[in-house]
Order: C-alpha cells, then structure tokens, then sequence
C-alpha cells in the first residue's frame, strides 16, 4: 500500500480548495451550532470551541504552505524516488541472482562427468590386456616409472609437443639456440644464460616449467655459480610470472639477461678493484657512471642482489663504469682533473647490450683499422682489455710523430736519423702478445 501511495499524485490546486471547503464547513456548522436555541454552552466554552477551529485551520494552512515550499523541489523528489526504485529492483536481482547460484551449485555437484581413463582404455581395446594389472590384487603395487620400452615413445611425443609449443609462441630475436631432446627444451643466449625447460607447471601442460638455469657468464677461474636455493627461488619466480602471461618467453629473456648484465658489471668492477689493488695501483682509476653522470666510489654486490630470485625489471638500473689509465702517481691526489686522461668506459647501451667504448680514435696495429674492443662475457679479462687500449693508443701516438714531422720545413732527415716502421715482424710481435694476453 505505501508503495502504491507513493506512486499517486494529487494537483495542489485541488489540494487547496478542498482544505478551504472543509475550514468554511467546519465554520459554518460552528456558527450554526453557537446559533441553535437549544445550544446551553457558556460563552467560555464556544469561545474554546472557537479557538479549537482557528488553530486546527491555521495548522492545515501552514501544511499548505510548507507543502507549497515543497514543490518546488520537484523534480529532486522525483529524481529521488526514481533512485530509490532502481535500487530496490537491484536489490530484488541480487537476492535472485544469489538463490540460483546456490542452487545452481548443488546441481553441479550432481552434473560433473566422471574422469574416465582413456588410455588405459585404449590399451585395452587395441592390445586386448592391461600391462599394469598386478596378478594378484592383495600384492597391489603402484607403478611410479615407465619401463625401458615405454620411455622411449613417450619422450619422443613430448619432443613432439615440445616443438608445437614453441611454434605458438614468439621467441626473442636473441634466444638463437634451441635444442629439444629427451622431453627437454634448451633455450640459450651466447655468453649469457641457458635454460633447460619442459611442460607441467603445477600439473598443467600448457604451462612451462623451469628444471634447470645455468649461467654463461664468467672469468678465466669459470662461470658463475648460483647457490641451489637461490637459483630455485630465481625458477619459481620465472616460471609464476611466465604463467600470467601470454608472451612467457619475453618475460625469461629480460630477467634473466638483466640478471647477466648486472653480474657482468659487478665483475668488472671487482676485477678493476683488485688491479688498483694490484700492480697497477694509481696508474688507473674508476668511476661510475649513473644516469649520464660519474661519480667515483664502491658499487654494491649485484650477485647478491641478482641471487634474491625476485629480481625486478623494472627498477633494476645498472650504472656504467669508466676506467681511466695513464695517470702519474703524484698528482693521482683528490681534485685532479683527469677530463685530459684516455679512458675506456662499459655501459649497457639502449639495447640494454654491454658496450665498451675508447674516448679517443685509435688504431688498432693488427689490423690498420680503428680499434674495436669487445667484452667476451664468457671469459671476462679487464686486464686485457686495458693492455689493448694502451697499445692501440701507443700505436696511434707513434704514427702521429712522424707526420708532424713531415709537416715541418726545418726539419731535415740525416743518414743516422731513426725510422719509425710497421714492419710484419713487428706486427707478428704484437699478434704473439695479443694471444698471451
């Protein structure tokens, strides 16, 4: 009834002229009554009689008017109204929606189909036994392994399904080795990491599961080792995030090849370190280089950073480091100024590859052309990058000498002169120290 109520509506006009048709009734049967011959009221009682009506009628005329206040708040009232009716049929589909899933839920139990074994079905139909059925029932045994000549076929299906897998998926331009073998896929980026991988994460196969990170990365003592529990914790961390999402092999390359470039700088560093350290002492310096500035000082362990196994892409920044040579010991003091010094500088470039750059030109005597100095990420030697650099620029020097000399007039050549000259001796010289190195 009171929504009913609620929904009818009365014009204010006729609202009006039946509240002033029933005051002038009223009054009029007052006044008849007061009139009446038989009335035997007193003048205080018809006066109480009176004012009863006064403040009964000034009552319905302040309801009109504050009722008149009121409309002209309509369509507010109506716009509420409205709101409390949608909210109402909502309320009324969410006490339905929530009785047909409970019930739809006990149906379901009801509902599911029963998991048959359809292969030991199929063994059944084409081989017409069932090789695992123990002759007695009491001696039930459970069979955890294939056989010797089961094994095989099933390796060979899951090579099978190993590659229909890869081929569904986009592999990094970077990843150029893969080997697929004994129900194993091999995924290796040179110098880096190699990753053995198969599928059945959490029992899906359609999810990849890690079961081996083997890093390519090192010096001459070998690559470096990641501790057991570390490289477990680095694996289940890829292999969560590679479930969620659609492009698992992306998310592989960059963790883990941000993971390599952060150990290879870290082993920069420490080998730069233990050269100062070292015979070569004050005849070099370092500094690194952080979001395009150098400021000289330790760098914290990244391995052990890298070794956490939640290693974050994102906010993980590698800073550079330059490597600045030919310094004299007694001005190696604070606040020299070495923008003057050759230097060599390794920083991860936009590719986010590992660069090695030479502030200067210079030539390489081995080849005549503009030196190239690489970092084998397999094998890193600083050492040998630095004796490079400075034969190089040795090289470079020495040519220079002898064409300013040619540039100037007094100067005049004599029989007893020396000559300078890139003689194949020479140069087989610097191959045989190069390889020693």
């Amino acid at each position: 009834m009171a929504a009913e109520l609620g929904q009818q509506t009365v014009e204010f006009s006729a609202l009006v002229r039946r509240s002033a048709e029933d005051s002038y009734l009223a009054l009029k049967q007052l006044v008849e009554r007061s009139r009446a011959p038989e009335d035997q009221r007193s003048d205080s009682e018809k006066k109480i009689d009176l004012l009863k009506f006064i403040a009964k009628t000034r009552q319905r005329i302040l309801r009109l008017h504050v009722l008149a206040k009121r409309c002209q708040q309509v369509p507010l009232i109506q716009y509420c109204q409205q709101l409390a009716a949608t909210l109402s049929s909502y309320d009324t589909c969410f006490t339905q929606t929530a009785d047909s899933l409970f019930y739809m839920h006990e149906g379901l139990q009801h509902a599911r189909a029963p998991i048959f074994d359809v292969p030991s079905a199929i063994e059944i139909l084409l081989l017409g036994g069932y090789k695992q059925l123990p002759k007695c029932i009491e001696d039930l045994v459970i069979q955890s392994t294939l056989s010797e000549d089961e094994q095989k076929p099933t390796l060979k299906k899951l090579d099978t399904i190993l590659r229909s897998k890869l081929l569904e998926v986009v592999l990094p331009k970077e990843i150029r080795e893969v080997t697929i073998s004994d129900g194993i896929a091999v995924l290796c980026v040179v110098g880096e990491f190699k990753v053995f991988l198969t599928l059945g994460y959490r029992g899906h196969l359609s999810l990849w599961r890690i079961l081996h990170i083997e890093l390519l990365v090192g010096e001459k003592s070998g690559t470096i080792k990641l501790e057991e529990t570390r490289r477990y914790a680095l694996g289940d961390d890829l292999e969560r995030r590679m479930a969620a999402t659609e492009n698992p092999f992306s998310i592989l390359y960059t963790v883990l090849h941000e993971l390599c470039v952060a150990l290879v700088m870290d082993t920069v560093l420490r080998q730069v370190q233990v050269l100062r350290q070292c015979r070569w002492k004050d005849a070099i310096r370092f500094e690194l280089i952080s979001d395009g500035t150098a400021a000289q000082g330790a760098n914290a362990s990244a391995l052990q950073l890298a070794q956490e196994g939640e290693l974050d892409s994102t906010g993980l920044k590698t800073p550079g480091l330059k490597i600045i040579y030919w310094l004299d010991a007694d001005k190696n003091a604070g606040g020299s100024d070495f923008s003057s010094r050759p230097f060599l500088k390794f920083e991860p470039g936009q590719d986010t590859q590992i660069k090695c750059l030479h502030n200067s030109f210079v030539l390489d005597p081995l080849t005549g052309k503009e030196a190239i100095f690489s970092l084998d990420q397999s094998c890193i030697d600083v050492e040998k990058l630095l004796l490079k650099a400075i034969a190089c620029n040795i090289h470079t020097c020495l040519l220079e000498i002898p064409r300013e000399l040619s540039k100037s007039v007094s100067i005049c050549c004599g029989s007893g002169d020396v000559v300078l000259k890139n003689e194949e001796s020479m140069v087989a010289d610097l191959r045989k120290i190069d390889q020693r190195l």
